[in-house]
């Protein structure tokens, strides 16, 4: 549950995830379990490094996001994201499934199993070669960078 609300605060992905550089909530269902998202990203640069002045390339787009949490008939909290305003992306799909391991109920010691896909479509062949070559990096990042986050927020009980 930790880091399903770690993934769902897309507000604060500018300051902890690498290669993006704008993240804004721009509308929330009524019911909580959709909104629309802002991000600019940008890939690394030949010169390496996160910041945008050594981005290869950068796109803003516009993610609607639907956030199913765990119950007790699907134990898995589940993440998904599909463009629906690019200039660069035909398509970019991601979904996060998470579920807990329990390793010791005892020390109230738990981890978490994580299934992260990105999927993206792109016209461009010379776009399409480049994110063929950093894609599985950058994927490896942003999985590093949420773990990080989560050691670093305290956790919420709901208490």
């Amino acid at each position: 549950q930790h880091l399903y609300q770690i993934v769902n605060n897309v507000d604060k992905y500018k300051d902890f995830l690498p290669y993006c550089h704008e993240s804004k909530i721009l509308q929330t269902s009524q019911c909580g379990t959709m909104m629309d998202a802002v991000l600019r990203v940008g890939l690394p640069g030949l010169m390496g490094g996160t910041n945008s002045s050594n981005s290869l390339l950068e796109e803003r787009y516009v993610s609607r996001v639907r956030m199913i949490p765990a119950n007790d008939t699907n134990p898995i909290w589940t993440v998904e994201a599909k463009s629906i305003q690019s200039n660069l992306f035909d398509s970019l799909k991601s979904r996060w499934q998470l579920s807990l391991i329990e390793d010791d109920a005892s020390l109230r010691q738990f981890s978490c199993n994580v299934n992260f896909e990105v999927e993206i479509q792109v016209s461009n062949p010379l776009i399409s070669f480049t994110l063929d070559r950093v894609l599985k990096d950058v994927a490896n990042a942003q999985v590093d960078a949420f773990e990080k986050r989560c050691r670093a927020v305290p956790f919420y009980d709901g208490s």
